[in-house]
């Protein structure tokens, strides 16, 4: 795989997670009346989620 498609999959695997996160988030924040915050979170978690499949998959092609 050339270093373009990795960076546009490790890209598009953050934006769908942070994207899903937020969207999480809204839906949490208005049941919880507290919509900023509970939407900060759900981007936040989206991202290390992202972080964390991304690093798997870095790992499963090593071995």
């Amino acid at each position: 795989m050339s270093r373009k498609n990795k960076k546009n999959n490790q890209q598009g695997t953050y934006a769908l997670c942070i994207t899903a996160g937020l969207i999480i988030g809204v839906g949490i924040g208005a049941i919880m009346e507290q919509v900023l915050l509970c939407s900060l979170v759900g981007a936040a978690i989206g991202a290390l989620a992202a972080r964390y499949f991304n690093q798997q998959s870095q790992q499963g092609k090593r071995h």
